[in-house]
């Protein structure tokens, strides 16, 4: 039988400090919690837009991004934004190591950033408007 109901759902993404991670994702991209943080507890649930985005406390954190078979650096994760020019010089501004960004024709703005834990992870700004 095929799935009648088919959608990524829950992601988990290994963090050193949940608290710390946590109030770094809340901050600076203004998501809430899919249910209260206590102290202490080993993961944290960020509410994106319907979809579970766990940060879980790992003492391994393994590497969160690939080499592509043309050798390009490909994430596994990248958050959708509807002022993405604005996030990135804020990210820019709160010392956050963030790339630089690119526009691709037909795909629109996009850029990288390392969070606290060193995953690499990407942000775009959404399907280009007919003036970019």
């Amino acid at each position: 039988m095929t799935a009648k109901s088919f959608h990524l759902q829950i992601a988990e993404l290994p963090v050193r400090n949940v608290k710390e991670s946590m109030q770094w994702y809340t901050d600076l991209f203004g998501v809430d919690l899919c249910f209260p943080y206590n102290e202490g507890d080993d993961e944290a649930w960020l509410n994106l837009n319907g979809l579970g985005f766990g940060l879980i406390r790992s003492d391994e954190q393994p590497k969160m991004n690939f080499v592509s078979a043309s050798g390009e650096r490909k994430l596994f994760f990248t958050f959708q934004v509807d002022n993405i020019k604005e996030l990135h010089e804020e990210m820019i501004q709160k010392g956050v190591e963030v790339e630089e960004m690119a526009y691709k024709q037909g795909g629109g703005y996009s850029f990288q950033f390392f969070d606290p834990s060193g995953n690499y992870l990407g942000v775009w700004g959404g399907w280009p408007k007919e003036n970019e």
